[in-house]
C-alpha cells in the first residue's frame, strides 16, 4: 500500500484477521505454557515433599543416591524377611492340619 493511495478496505480486513489469527494462536501457546509451569511446579513442590519426609539432603545427589542404596537394602532384608515368616507360617499351618487330623480320628 502506498501512503497517498486510501486504503484498500479488504486488505486491511484481511490483515486485521491474520493479525487476530496469530493473537490467537499466541495466547493459546501462553495458556499451555502456563498450565504445564503450574504442573511442573506442582510436580517440583511434590518431590521436594518426598525428599524432605525421606530425610534427605536435596542439595547433595549423593546424599540422594545413598538414601536410594540405603533403602533398595533394606527393601531387599524386608523382602528376605517376608519369605521366611511365610515359609514358617506354611509349616505351623501344615502342622496345625496334621494336628486336627490326628484330632478328629
Amino acid at each position: 500500500m502506498s501512503k497517498s493511495a486510501p486504503p484498500d478496505p479488504a486488505a486491511v480486513e484481511q490483515e486485521i484477521a491474520a493479525l487476530e489469527a496469530g493473537v490467537g494462536r499466541l495466547i493459546e501457546e501462553l495458556q499451555d505454557l502456563r498450565a504445564r509451569a503450574e504442573r511442573a511446579e506442582t510436580e517440583h513442590r511434590q518431590l521436594e515433599d518426598v525428599l524432605i519426609k525421606s530425610r534427605v539432603d536435596t542439595e547433595d545427589p549423593r546424599s540422594l543416591q545413598n538414601r536410594l542404596r540405603d533403602l533398595t537394602e533394606e527393601n531387599s532384608r524386608l523382602r528376605e524377611t517376608i519369605r521366611e515368616a511365610r515359609t514358617r507360617a506354611e509349616r505351623i499351618r501344615s502342622r496345625l492340619i496334621v494336628m486336627e487330623d490326628e484330632s478328629s480320628t
